[in-house]
């Protein structure tokens, strides 16, 4: 009989909501437990979810029938509840970016080794069927050698200097919020590290970056990524090469995928009919490795996490956005 992997989910909020809802697309694992800082809301959470089990962060990491935890709250608390976890010698599957900086994530990286514990990034737009085609249609050469990469991820949320998007004590800020996505699509389509990085970007009256575009530069590829929390913008990515393009629209959550000639003729598309939100996907690659007993995934494996902290410490430090915490 295979083995069933139990998950706990640490937080209680929206992306939480997303997970428990996708989960019952996942074979070979369980949810049986969640924790919440608020006992009522991670109580209302479990009864929605039929979980078996309301606790603590802190009974959360102790609980003896959990194999792995998956961090649904905020960037700005990621780094101390995954040492936790690992600490516990319990596997993390962490929301993106899984920590605020890359010095961070190698201390992470390092005692996940000397634990011998699972952790992964939670990158489920690397997952996504729409992006997956996209990427193939690249490998098959239908738009030609992969020349240029445009994307874009920008919203305009209400001003509030005390939520964590505009508070620079909460690592608040565009970058880090969204793009986290930009950096990991453009990480994800050319499987290599930048030589150069140019980024510049306006800080708002907080001290967080409401604008910020980076180009990140490989020996082929330009990729030219711009990311705001104060304007609405349309969210596609495109991918040019020498014989044609390929447009994702809303990248981040494609469920689309459009191949075009160089004479802007549509000649392949593909359209996701899930219907699920997608997490499904990043969720069975965990749930896989820990029955494999991998430490990694290969497709969000840890190098590739280090590599977008590193671009986006990089990119911070151009634009003099500064934590109190870095």
């Amino acid at each position: 009989m295979t083995q069933t992997i139990r998950w706990g989910i640490l937080g209680a909020g929206r992306i939480a909501h997303t997970f428990a809802k996708d989960f019952a697309a996942v074979q070979h694992a369980s949810l049986v437990a969640v924790a919440a800082r608020d006992a009522e809301k991670a109580s209302a959470f479990a009864d929605q979810y039929k979980i078996p089990t309301a606790c603590s962060y802190e009974a959360l990491w102790s609980h003896p029938e959990v194999d792995i935890i998956y961090i649904a709250t905020t960037h700005n608390f990621h780094y101390e509840q995954v040492l936790q976890c690992l600490e516990h010698g319990k596997a993390v599957l962490c929301e993106k970016p899984i920590t605020v900086n890359d010095q961070q994530l190698e201390k992470l990286m390092a005692l996940a080794k000397d634990k011998n514990v699972f952790l992964m990034e939670a990158m489920w737009t690397w997952f996504l069927p729409a992006i997956r085609q996209a990427k193939d249609w690249i490998n098959e050469g239908k738009i030609g050698s992969l020349k240029l990469i445009q994307a874009e991820f920008c919203f305009a949320p209400p001003v509030d200097p005390e939520k964590r998007l505009f508070n620079r004590n909460l690592a608040g800020g565009a970058l880090l919020d969204i793009g986290v996505y930009l950096t990991g699509i453009s990480c994800f389509f050319t499987d290599s590290y930048p030589h150069t990085i140019t980024a510049s970007g306006i800080l708002g009256k907080t001290g967080v970056d409401e604008k910020t575009s980076f180009t990140l530069q490989y020996d082929d590829v330009t990729a030219n990524l711009f990311c705001s929390i104060v304007v609405k913008a349309r969210n596609s990515a495109f991918f040019y090469g020498e014989k044609g393009y390929i447009e994702i629209p809303l990248f981040w959550r494609a469920a689309a995928a459009q191949l075009y000639d160089s004479d802007n003729n549509l000649v392949d598309q593909f359209v996701d009919d899930r219907v699920t939100n997608g997490f499904e996907f990043e969720i069975q690659d965990a749930t896989d490795c820990l029955l494999a007993g991998r430490k990694e995934s290969s497709v969000v494996p840890l190098k590739k996490s280090l590599d977008m902290q590193k671009i986006m410490t990089t990119v911070r430090q151009q634009i003099g956005l500064r934590y109190p915490f870095d």
